[in-house]
């Protein structure tokens, strides 16, 4: 029996983790303070005339806390850690009625401060008159400019989200405001194609002499699974991006037959064409039926349909992404979509929860059954020159907790495409030291990716999940006259390209799969998004040391540490591996959970000198911008076989995982509430897997 390297972090976060209950911090964004010892705590008789504060409690907080506080006429809003809610009183003058509650450690009001993310650039004398763009998240849905004498201009608003301008000086103002919650820079948002300012110096190309690996699907396995039927059957994956082809049903390429409708989302866009080629790159990875090839160029699941959601702006050249991303969710999920993937994503705050990252948290708890997929980002680089990739890169959304984040990892193509150095390959700065400069893109199936982007993210969470194919990767054209190649064209019909862009939709052709086993092959009807990453997770190939072999971080060893890590998340998506009937003694989908203080347990009993792999994942409730961890409910997980007792106890990670070697007999294992402040129904809902 082994104990893991995750294990041991596991423990760490443990100690770290073990004053949570006791409810003397706040962590927000802006600062970490005690409410007992800070200056805004005020006396009950000072309270302002306002209608937001914060409660935090002396212990663990329980459902009869927040039915309390309900009964009070407060509105439950957020969970800070630790044990502290932001609440919102139903009218002004109710902040003294706080005092009564039973287990209240501290009460105070709702700062400006906290409402303002700690990315806005500062205000002085010289830039104050500086117009700015912001996202603005509200308590509830307003008339922005009304409420703010229009001082606010509002771009577009969706509910209690809103897209505004206003100068950099009247910020502060703004936060003032009792209707206000949130404060943030707009997204830039960008296409994660990985621009190497080359392209392929194949121009036209014939399908004689294809390896089988052009595609990606090789080096994942899903050949192995086609052979078993399973090929995204009965699945629908949505997809938002720069568009689908020429966007209209009927007209479009060939490989797409599946395809019945779509949306479009872009500013001032006509429909959901793609007039950039990488929306089309991407769908041709999750499902293109590879008619234009004779089968040899087909996605990952292609048998599966397809809602394509183009976001294309003609008038921005760039994508335009709803204020409130469930404008564009929840159309993907009523048109059946269970499966939604996004090769998209802000590399401006590189690890922050920010405001979409709750937002995505938020819709898959009110949907649990409905996977998003994000991609990690391409901003892998050495800047400290140690021939590593620096950590802490990956962009947002991908920092949620809930959705799947996608790394890269290289395909094995050995022509065609991008074959040069990494030295020579945008402009040569971000690879410049050994053995990354000499190191080429799609040489070794083994390794991550050098512009993948690395975790942690601020809080410390494991990201990315899982990495796929993201280098050389051959999929679809758009028809649309005056479409980019990528990195450049196979031919008329197919193109090269990278980036997590890549990576990603094959990730999500591994997720439709996966769920069609698990609906067809285990049983389950509807499984949760949970379970469908808890199966991919634990199947995952772990691909320590990596590409450079076991030489020591002084000589640029890719992977120091057995996955989970920040590099390679669980490890490269294996569809055979995940799909293996034989591999499990146990897959549950909890849907009524655990709750704070209480455990379920399930033994199995396995055969002599068996490796056995225990994967938990759980959709967690959607933190809030304004704190600085994003976990709310904390789950732990613990095996018990052959006399020794092993615990996962992350205090930052919705998904744990524990291996053991050489067991034998019976094992026992337990998923335990370690506090679960806003579950349902006082339970977090879970996933449980138990293979070998």
């Amino acid at each position: 029996m082994k104990i893991t390297k995750e294990f041991v972090v596991a423990l760490i976060f443990s100690v770290l983790g073990s004053t949570a209950l006791a409810g003397e911090k706040l962590y927000l964004q802006s600062e970490t303070i005690d409410p007992l010892k800070n200056s805004d705590q005020k006396l009950f008789s000072e309270i302002p005339n306002q209608k937001n504060f914060i409660i935090q409690f002396e212990k663990a907080i329980t459902e009869a806390n927040k039915a309390e506080i309900q009964k009070n006429h407060f509105q439950i809003v957020a969970y800070v850690p630790d044990d502290a809610l932001i609440v919102r009183a139903q009218w002004n003058g109710k902040g003294k009625t706080l005092k009564s509650i039973s287990g209240a450690r501290s009460v105070m009001p709702f700062q400006a401060r906290w409402k303002m993310s700690t990315s806005l650039p500062a205000a002085n004398i010289f830039n104050a008159s500086q117009r700015v763009s912001l996202l603005v998240k509200t308590f509830e849905p307003v008339d922005l400019a009304l409420i703010t004498r229009d001082k606010v201009r509002v771009l577009s608003s969706s509910e209690n989200y809103h897209y505004v301008e206003m100068f950099l000086g009247d910020i502060p103002e703004l936060a003032q405001n009792d209707d206000v919650q949130w404060i943030e820079n707009k997204p830039e948002v960008v296409s994660y194609v990985m621009d190497l300012k080359v392209q392929s110096e194949n121009k036209m190309n014939d399908y004689e002499n294809v390896t089988g690996y052009e595609t990606g699907t090789k080096v994942m396995k899903f050949d192995e699974a086609w052979g078993r039927g399973l090929n995204g059957r009965g699945q629908t994956v949505a997809m938002a991006d720069t568009g689908l082809d020429k966007g209209v049903v009927g007209s479009l390429h060939q490989d797409f037959s599946t395809v019945k409708r779509g949306f479009h989302y872009g500013l001032f866009a006509k429909d959901w064409s793609d007039p950039m080629g990488h929306g089309t790159h991407v769908a041709g990875s999750v499902m293109s039926q590879g008619a234009a090839s004779g089968g040899l160029f087909k996605g990952g699941a292609f048998n599966a349909e397809m809602v394509p959601q183009g976001m294309w702006s003609p008038m921005l050249k760039n994508l335009s992404v709803p204020a409130k991303l469930s404008d564009m969710l929840t159309p993907a999920y009523q048109s059946g979509a269970r499966i939604h993937t996004n090769s998209w994503g802000s590399p401006m705050d590189p690890g922050k929860y920010a405001g979409m990252s709750v937002q995505v948290d938020q819709f898959m708890w009110d949907h649990p059954d409905m996977l998003i997929i994000f991609a990690a980002g391409n901003s892998g680089v050495d800047n400290d020159k140690d021939g590593r990739i620096d950590p802490g890169s990956v962009g947002f959304p991908g920092t949620a907790k809930n959705v799947l984040t996608v790394g890269a990892s290289e395909n094995y193509l050995l022509e065609g495409g991008i074959q040069r150095p990494l030295g020579d390959l945008a402009g040569g700065k971000p690879w410049s030291v050994e053995p990354l400069k000499s190191d080429l893109l799609s040489n070794n199936e083994n390794g991550i990716a050098a512009f993948s982007s690395r975790g942690p993210t601020l809080d410390g969470r494991t990201k990315p999940d899982v990495v796929a194919p993201g280098t050389n990767i051959v999929s679809n054209c758009s028809q649309v006259i005056g479409a980019s190649p990528l990195w450049g064209p196979y031919n008329e019909d197919y193109c090269y390209s990278g980036g997590t862009s890549m990576s990603t939709p094959l990730t999500a052709g591994a997720a439709a799969v996966i769920r069609q086993f698990l609906i067809e092959d285990r049983g389950f009807a509807a499984p949760s998004a949970a379970l469908v990453k808890a199966v991919m997770m634990n199947g995952a190939d772990d691909l320590y040391p990596g590409q450079y072999g076991e030489v020591g971080k002084s000589l640029g060893q890719e992977l120091l540490n057995k996955g989970p890590n920040n590099d390679q998340g669980f490890g490269r998506v294996d569809v055979n591996q995940s799909t293996t009937m034989q591999r499990y003694f146990l897959t549950i989908d909890d849907v009524n959970g655990v709750g704070t203080g209480s455990s379920i347990q399930h033994k199995i009993n396995v055969p002599t000198g068996s490796t056995v792999k225990v994967t938990l994942i759980y959709t967690d409730a959607p933190g809030t911008e304004n704190a600085s961890r994003a976990l709310v409910n904390n789950l732990d997980l613990k095996v018990t076989a052959g006399g020794q007792v092993l615990q996962s106890n992350s205090s930052v990670n919705n998904s744990e995982q524990i291996l053991l070697n050489q067991v034998s007999g019976e094992v026992l294992v337990e998923v335990l509430g370690a506090n679960v402040p806003m579950g349902k129904n006082g339970k977090q809902p879970f996933a449980l897997v138990v293979s070998q």
